[in-house]
């Protein structure tokens, strides 16, 4: 297994802070193909330790690997970026590049950061997911830096094998580390995952924890792998 090179997932072509235009689709494509590969070998018990200090190992011995990624593509304008990203994504699931393709509102940035988002959730034919976040450039959220938007939406998302591993690494991260706040948290979704989000508010940035009971248990299926916000693919997660 690796070391991520960077704290988080990203992808530099929209380190602006603004959304990419239609012409940047194509090469914010292949950085999130690359970023979703590399974080696919990412060490748990490092990643954890330099995420929130330390990796305590009664939570780290939870964790089966990574599930997904979430990546912040900037702030939209209009709900029309939004709209033509989608778009583009659809494009390559016509092509066969991917297997799925889901979109949806999110529900933390509203409620923590006070503007409205969008996420999408793409499955691709490997069974990786990729999650991307985007937010309105409005109101209070505009004030923090760009770098700080990347990192309270952009995360990695870790997998646990049972809906109770959730509970427990959430209640532990944040009981044990007095800077991790655990931000939001849904039991058993409609297609059967059990998720939750921490949010470490020294370095303003988040992790997700997840069980897909859909893949982990048989019985729920929606044709895809896993997905912050609700989302996606796998309606989840959402920043």
């Amino acid at each position: 297994m690796t070391t991520a090179t960077h704290s988080h997932p990203c992808a530099h072509s929209t380190e602006a802070g603004t959304f990419p235009t239609d012409a940047e689709f194509p090469a914010v494509w292949r950085e999130l193909l690359a970023e979703s590969a590399a974080w696919t070998e990412v060490d748990i018990a490092t990643y954890l330790r330099t995420w929130c200090g330390r990796s305590p190992a009664e939570v780290a011995a939870r964790f089966a690997g990574v599930n997904h990624i979430g990546v912040y593509l900037g702030d939209y304008a209009s709900d029309e970026e939004v709209f033509r990203w989608h778009s583009y994504l659809e494009g390559l699931r016509r092509d066969g590049e991917l297997t799925g393709v889901e979109m949806g509102p999110s529900y933390i940035s509203p409620r923590q950061y006070g503007t409205p988002g969008w996420w999408l959730s793409v499955s691709l034919p490997d069974g990786r997911v990729i999650e991307t976040f985007t937010c309105r450039h409005f109101g209070a959220w505009t004030s923090r830096p760009v770098a700080e938007r990347r990192r309270l939406m952009s995360h990695v998302a870790l997998e646990v094998s049972t809906a109770e591993d959730v509970r427990e690494v959430l209640a532990g991260l944040e009981g044990g580390i007095a800077h991790v706040e655990a931000i939001a948290y849904t039991e058993a979704d409609e297609v059967g995952h059990t998720y939750g989000h921490l949010r470490n508010n020294v370095t303003r940035s988040v992790l997700e924890i997840v069980h897909d009971a859909g893949t982990k248990d048989g019985p729920a299926d929606n044709g895809n792998a896993a997905g912050a916000d609700g989302e996606g693919v796998t309606p989840r997660g959402e920043v």
